[in-house]
């Protein structure tokens, strides 16, 4: 790949191949935003249990996530990239796991319980399209990957900040906000959106069709992620609960 002059990506000024991606998903990551679980979080109003359910399923998903970024090391010599993936699987493993901890505590969910705890079918489906994605496809497709996850949550971190800023001080999920809100945190996804349109330049239109369908789908993973927590939904029916530990 060649090298080219460095994109300037703002939350409002998107390069061109990032506007598709995000056009496309405007219709779940709006509904997503807008949906119970987010609008109460913002609100400080979310049930505890249904807070601590998504915690409890984040945890698992984030250990995934890492091997996803693991993976990605094998599909590049650069070593900017790989860098980059180690970091981040440094953060998973020091920073974010850290808040979910204490977060965890509060509910009497020891980090044996959570490591030992079952991912719900919606939290498997997510997890298993991104380790496939990783396993089978190359660079460009794990990128487009994990660009929801980091994208998603910054976006609606500073819009609840924005949104729910006059309650934000007494808010009991202010500390999960204030970590998605930031700059620091977006720039996670600026990187991914840099190299993405870096990348995506050298591709054809069929494949950049794919591309856009597999960020769409992370968005939707990201919106049942959610939803299905709001729900305590750990399975597809109520009545399938507990059969895998037949």
């Amino acid at each position: 790949m060649a090298k080219s002059m460095p994109i300037t990506i703002t939350r409002t000024d998107l390069p061109p191949f990032a506007l598709r991606m995000r056009q496309a998903a405007d219709p779940v990551w709006e509904e997503g935003y807008r949906q119970p679980f987010i609008q109460e979080l913002g609100a400080g109003t979310l049930d505890r249990s249904k807070f601590a359910f998504y915690l409890m399923q984040d945890e698992l998903y984030l250990g995934a996530y890492a091997k996803v970024h693991a993976l990605a090391v094998t599909k590049t010599d650069d070593r900017e990239v790989m860098a980059w993936m180690a970091g981040v699987q440094d953060a998973i493993l020091h920073v974010e796991t850290s808040l979910h901890r204490d977060y965890l505590a509060s509910f009497g969910l020891t980090e044996e319980k959570v490591l030992h705890g079952q991912q719900s079918a919606f939290a498997r489906a997510y997890t298993t399209n991104m380790l496939t994605t990783a396993y089978s496809g190359d660079l460009l497709d794990i990128l487009v990957s994990v660009l929801p996850c980091a994208w998603v949550y910054a976006d609606y971190g500073e819009r609840l900040a924005r949104d729910f800023a006059q309650g934000l001080e007494h808010n009991p999920y202010r500390q999960w906000i204030d970590m998605y809100k930031t700059d620091e945190f977006w720039q996670s996804s600026v990187w991914l959106l840099a190299q993405i349109e870096r990348r995506v330049a050298d591709v054809g239109e069929e494949r950049r069709r794919g591309l856009v369908d597999s960020f769409v789908r992370g968005v939707e993973y990201e919106y049942m992620f959610w939803a299905s927590a709001y729900d305590r939904q750990m399975t597809w029916k109520p009545q399938w609960e507990g059969l895998t530990s037949r």
